[in-house]
């Protein structure tokens, strides 16, 4: 055994002699009810004041468990996402076979689409007939799709994939002066057309796409292309400026810096001053091409692409990006063209991924009368790791290779004629179950209101108001193995979240008697004060065991200068919109949370922590950190809305 071994068995065996404590303190939580606060051990009081609420929480925790261990150091922790075991799951289909052909088909204006087909197995181009096609097109390069998508699934199944470079990107012609004109989206229809017209076709195509080609699956289900008669989206956003690049309207950096690298990398600028330098861009050509000059005429075309740091200037989201805005590739400003079409589709999400679960839900609720089915798993991007906060192992296998066959399934099963029953399966975190539900959110599920009373979440405000302060850590995080990272493949870990970095104010409810069902979107409603005139609010729902171990559950944010509503808890993020911060003045402001499903033990509590700062997620938005004041009791007093049933197997 090695000394890591010996040290990670050493805090489990402190963890598990702890066990008979915590079924005492489970008992005293259920026997103390409403009324009592065990975080602070006292009576909810009508007087207050000013008081640092965070660390009476963290010193109110130690005195549950006096020895609280992490399960694993920053070393240790590192070192495992680092491993090859860790970095081959969270890349399940990197070993992508080599494509059969790679050819330009002309659109009718003349322009050179770059097009990669992979065979199904003993598949002859020139005598086998009748094989179903999918699709997908990206700004990756077509090579670099396919290590994320199960090509070889695909083939085994009998289907030809077809993986395309939009015009403007890696070997294509052309350029975009916007995230996607109308032009792009016309050669989508061309290029499916093309496909259900080779010989070796049988008409039927399906749109497919992970991510960033989800999302241009999505416009592709859109199109109204007369053999497209399915589509697989997985993991990727309704919505591209609130969901993905301006999640509550705070800039995401690590997203910002992705599309910024990719038009950058798009330009080509080397291959265009040098032909020597083509071969070294990481951009695979067409057949033919062995010395790179079409490759090079393709990337000379881009320099007319927009620019790669558009985004730089963006804060609302009606600004321009180049000759087009944020609707262009969202598929929430498509919703017409999908409803019309109807084109049936499985969608695959997580509840620890971005905000694709929210996504995949919206999308949902907003296409009542399209066949479709959500599936929400607690796993990784691209579906290689398990992500459920209350598991204390980290990075274990998940079962993407699965969850693909799944998809293949239903392509089968739809291409075939078979009606979609409209649902969404979704795991239930910290149950390790799976439940199904026709309608979302699931029926039986009641919204209870709790107010923000000191630092409490009560059934009934206290009849006084009382305004806490708190200052802004800069230092709060939820670290770099968090919902935000996932975006660009990375693992999850929350781990105890008495560990996270930084000090947050908190508000515990009272333990549960029964056991509960969180399920669908929490909304914050916040009466506070600020001193300056921007910033950000970040909401955390938690789990409290009776040990005092904290588990991440979901989480909500919002830029303040987007604090408007045009509808409960939704906001525009339109300039006309914007609402400036006037220091001092007090705001009512509206956060709807990312929907989880998440089961709350007997005995558990639910916690909300909020701060202003995710330090390793989210750049600052003001220069110094902001001093809070947050109003609670009285009728004005901030309030949660948790979506809550009774569980059930």
């Amino acid at each position: 055994m090695t000394t890591h071994s010996i040290e990670r068995v050493t805090r489990r065996m402190s963890t598990s002699l702890r066990g008979a404590a915590n079924a005492v303190a489970l008992a005293l939580a259920v026997a103390c009810g409403d009324g009592t606060d065990l975080v602070s051990g006292e009576a909810e009081a009508e007087g207050g004041h000013a008081y640092d609420a965070t660390a009476v929480a963290r010193s109110a925790e130690l005195r549950r468990d006096p020895s609280p261990t992490p399960d694993y150091t920053t070393e240790e922790l590192a070192q495992l996402a680092q491993s090859a075991e860790v970095t081959a799951q969270l890349e399940p289909f990197a070993n992508a076979p080599r494509p059969d052909r790679q050819l330009h088909v002309a659109m009718q204006e003349g322009t050179r689409i770059a097009l990669s087909l992979y065979y199904p197995v003993g598949f002859d181009p020139e005598t086998s007939r009748d094989a179903p096609s999918v699709y997908s097109e990206t700004w990756y390069t077509r090579a670099k799709e396919s290590t994320g998508q199960a090509v070889e699934l695909y083939r085994q199944a009998g289907f030809v994939v077809a993986i395309a470079d939009p015009r403007g990107f890696a070997a294509s012609f052309g350029s975009q002066d916007g995230y996607l004109t109308e032009q792009q989206r016309s050669d989508q229809r061309e290029l499916i057309a093309w496909l259900a017209t080779q010989p070796w076709s049988n008409g039927k195509v399906a749109g497919i796409g992970v991510s960033v080609s989800a999302m241009l699956t999505e416009l592709v289900l859109a199109s109204g292309a007369p053999a497209l008669q399915a589509g697989i989206v997985r993991e990727t956003e309704w919505d591209q400026y609130s969901d993905n690049l301006f999640p509550g309207g705070v800039p995401n950096p690590r997203m910002h810096h992705l599309v910024t690298e990719i038009y950058g990398w798009m330009r080509g600028d080397a291959c265009v001053a040098d032909l020597a330098a083509c071969s070294q861009m990481g951009i695979p050509s067409v057949d033919g091409d062995a010395d790179f000059t079409l490759l090079q005429a393709a990337l000379r075309d881009h320099q007319a692409n927009i620019a790669p740091d558009a985004l730089s200037s963006v804060v609302f989201r009606d600004d321009k990006v180049g000759s087009s805005g944020f609707d262009s590739v969202s598929a929430s400003a498509h919703q017409e063209e999908l409803r019309r079409y109807a084109v049936p589709a499985r969608v695959v999400a997580s509840w620890l991924d971005g905000t694709t679960a929210r996504s995949a839900l919206a999308r949902y609720n907003a296409l009542p009368d399209v066949p479709m089915q959500v599936t929400i798993a607690p796993t990784t991007h691209l579906g290689g790791l398990r992500a459920d906060p209350f598991e204390h192992e980290a990075f274990t296998p998940a079962s993407p290779v699965q969850s693909f066959a799944d998809d293949i399934a239903f392509l089968k099963r739809t291409l075939s004629g078979e009606r979609v029953q409209r649902k969404v399966d979704y795991y239930v975190l910290g149950a390790d179950a799976w439940k199904t539900t026709d309608v979302w959110p699931p029926r039986g599920v009641q919204e209870q209101t709790l107010s923000l009373s000191l630092r409490h979440l009560t059934r009934e405000p206290t009849s006084r108001s009382h305004e806490l302060q708190y200052t802004v850590d800069p230092q709060s995080s939820t670290g770099i193995y968090n919902r935000w990272y996932s975006q660009d493949n990375h693992a999850i870990y929350y781990g105890d979240r008495r560990f996270a970095p930084g000090s947050r104010l908190s508000f515990d409810s009272a333990p549960q008697h029964t056991d509960r069902e969180l399920v669908g979107s929490a909304e914050l409603h916040p009466a506070m004060r600020s001193d300056q005139t921007d910033g950000a609010v970040f909401a955390y729902l938690e789990d409290v065991a009776p040990d005092g171990r904290v588990t991440y559950l979901t989480e909500g944010v919002l830029r303040l200068l987007h604090r408007k509503t045009v509808h409960a808890a939704e906001h525009s993020y339109n300039r006309a919109d914007a609402a400036p911060v006037t220091p001092g003045e007090l705001m009512q402001v509206e956060i709807a949370l990312q929907p989880v499903a998440a089961k709350i033990a007997r005995g558990h509590r639910v916690r909300l922590s909020l701060t202003g700062a995710d330090a390793d997620s989210f750049q600052p938005l003001s220069d110094v950190p902001a001093n809070w004041s947050i109003l609670t009791g009285g009728a004005q007093g901030s309030k949660l809305t948790l979506p809550m049933r009774d569980w059930s197997e």
